[in-house]
């Protein structure tokens, strides 16, 4: 008899703990999704609407008209945590389809990838073979010298 009750009483304690660790576990996700505006994922975990691809957007958009369809451009973005700045190539190629975006430095990436222009997002590169062709918001366009 008191072997049943202990028994229930563990079935309770195990239910009861299961049931709160599936509250924190949505109280945890329900709070991600309403502070989705404030996120600040890392490239690897961007998604449409966050500000990081907004500024993305908006940046790419400014370059846009100044660039010729089918142009190669290089692309770069401030060196950040491996794996960072192929995940921002890959947006950038994605949202500007209109040209032949190739990466400016990385592996198996020559520096000029025969590119006649370079996009810089959001920071300034002082190379000798870069002339300043433009800032855009968010970053710079460059003409590359031969």
């Amino acid at each position: 008899m008191l072997r049943k009750i202990l028994l229930q009483l563990a079935l309770a304690g195990a239910l009861a703990w299961a049931g709160f660790a599936l509250l924190a576990e949505m109280e945890g996700a329900v709070a991600g999704y309403d502070l989705r505006e404030r996120a600040s994922p890392s490239a690897g975990g961007w998604r449409f609407g966050i500000p990081q691809v907004v500024r993305l957007e908006r940046f790419l958009d400014a370059a846009r008209p100044l660039l010729p369809r089918g142009e190669r451009v290089g692309f770069t973005s401030p060196p950040a945590i491996p794996g960072e700045l192929f995940f921002r190539y890959r947006w950038a190629a994605y949202l500007l389809p209109e040209v032949d975006l190739v990466p400016w430095e990385g592996p198996g990436a020559p520096p000029s990838n025969g590119a006649p222009h370079l996009l810089s997002y959001s920071y300034r590169l002082s190379d000798p073979r870069l002339a300043l062709e433009r800032r855009l918001p968010g970053g710079f366009l460059y003409r590359i010298r031969r």
